[in-house]
């Protein structure tokens, strides 16, 4: 491990340490409340408002920024930089009210209503406008604020809504076909649709492979991964473009979560100026430790060997899974210190104060339903907190491997498609079965791609690698 300097350099020039923070779920006297318990746990950093909209934009083109200039403005007095969110996850009520027509439909043609959150069409015209219009209002008024520090878009993309199969999306999915494979011959040929009758004579005939009566065409649904990844990564692309002209040198994030599948993470990655990630460990599982362990090495890995964030993380316990157990006492700072072990440069929770309302009214923070003092996971919170602020020295640390393991997307979603020899061979699995004597042996493993500089490991594992190009196999 070698030190390389603070990771966001003098704007927080420590270890990174804290959680979301969502002020507009309380009354403003909480939050001068919250300012001093902040500073009391040694909470440095903040991601503010990240499902904010309604609260920010109450009606079309109608902004409210007077809240947020007054918490921005406390928590810059007291010494907490701010991650400050796009809060485009989660449309507001009025958006979709207006045009239901931006709302995501699944492959059996059911549309999803508002009342949970990324209740959007990523190729929605509709949808990318409003996201738009507020980035651009966001940062033109906080870009000179001193509080920040980073900006945060969007929220875990794909997770609830990995791809939509309404008419917009399938006019998006034509034109990137059309950009892929040039003529509607080329597309033939890919796809093989001779077989079953498939073949296509008109552009306009194309559709996303919604339900059909039995498989889809293999290469059509293998393209609508690649296409639906595409269209969500340009979701944020559109966000990414409007910060980085209206704030130049403040980096722009959007947090991962561990081995997604559903969203091409090495492509993600290079347009992330840092690297982060949400991990949240099964306390009941023998095997938390490895597999937070792998996603850690997963994070430094797309971020080519930078220090990342572990963006979110549970005090203790969760509320999503049927059984939501506790972390044991110190599990919460093992798995922390693990995570800086492995090139963090910052612990964060979600989130900073637990909800009093709403869908994740149980899940534990780091500031619990009752007074903080009496609470055992309050006490961990400012423990760790004060053993983070004497490792400056680790900051900007960048680790080396001997190992590569290697994982491509494109493989994964091919891999894992139905109608082949073996369904039960899964991609994550086989990692985890490479991964796992490493880890046991305490030997370090970077994850790459096929087509990556493999010459300065000693050893380079394949599992599983069902799909490479010419390129990959040259390569190896």
């Amino acid at each position: 491990m070698t030190g390389g300097g603070p990771l966001l350099g003098k704007r927080l020039p420590h270890l990174m340490y804290g959680g979301d923070y969502n002020p507009d779920q309380w009354p403003e006297e909480v939050w001068s409340e919250d300012v001093r318990l902040m500073r009391e746990a040694g909470v440095n950093l903040v991601s503010l408002g990240i499902f904010a909209w309604s609260r920010l934009e109450p009606k079309e083109g109608t902004f409210n920024f007077e809240w947020l200039d007054r918490i921005m403005n406390m928590l810059h007095e007291g010494g907490v930089s701010v991650d400050l969110a796009t809060a485009t996850a989660s449309p507001p009520p009025w958006l979709s009210h207006a045009h239901p027509e931006m709302l995501p439909v699944l492959a059996d043609g059911v549309r999803l209503w508002p009342g949970g959150r990324q209740h959007y069409c990523p190729s929605s015209p509709i949808y990318r406008d409003a996201t738009r219009r507020l980035v651009d209002a966001l940062a033109t008024r906080y870009a000179k604020h001193p509080a920040l520090v980073m900006w945060h878009v969007g929220n875990e993309y794909a997770c609830h809504v990995p791809a939509c199969y309404c008419d917009v999306s399938a006019h998006a999915f034509r034109e990137w076909l059309k950009q892929r494979y040039g003529s509607l011959e080329e597309l033939n040929r890919a796809w093989g649709t001779d077989f079953w009758s498939q073949r296509y004579s008109s552009w306009e005939e194309i559709l996303p492979p919604r339900r059909t009566p039995t498989w889809p065409n293999p290469t059509q649904q293998l393209d609508f991964m690649r296409f639906s990844s595409d269209e969500l990564l340009e979701c944020y692309e559109i966000e990414r473009k409007v910060l980085t002209e209206r704030t130049p040198g403040i980096p722009v994030t959007t947090n991962f979560m561990r081995f997604f599948k559903p969203l091409d993470y090495w492509k993600w990655a290079e347009r992330e100026d840092i690297v982060s990630d949400d991990v949240y460990q099964d306390p009941l599982d023998p095997e938390a430790g490895m597999r937070s362990a792998m996603a850690a090495d997963l994070m430094r890995s797309l971020g080519r060997g930078r220090p990342w964030i572990l963006m979110e993380q549970s005090p203790n316990r969760v509320n999503w899974r049927e059984v939501n157990v506790p972390k044991a006492p110190g599990q919460m700072r093992l798995w922390s210190f693990q995570a800086v072990a492995r090139g963090a440069d910052g612990v964060l929770f979600f989130q900073w104060r637990q909800s009093r309302a709403g869908a994740e009214k149980f899940h534990s923070a780091m500031v619990p339903h009752g007074p903080p003092q009496s609470s055992p996971t309050w006490r961990e919170v400012v423990r760790l907190g004060g053993e983070l602020r004497a490792l400056d020295a680790v900051c900007g640390s960048r680790i080396r491997a001997d190992v590569a393991i290697l994982l491509d997307w494109e493989s994964w979603w091919a891999l894992e498609l139905p109608s082949k020899p073996s369904n039960r061979i899964q991609q994550l699995e086989q990692l985890e079965a490479y991964y796992r004597p490493f880890f046991e042996a305490n030997v370090t493993a970077d994850f790459a791609r096929p087509t990556d500089d493999l010459s300065g490991y000693k050893l380079v594992v394949a599992p599983s690698l069902y799909l490479v190009s010419d390129a990959a196999a040259a390569n190896l």
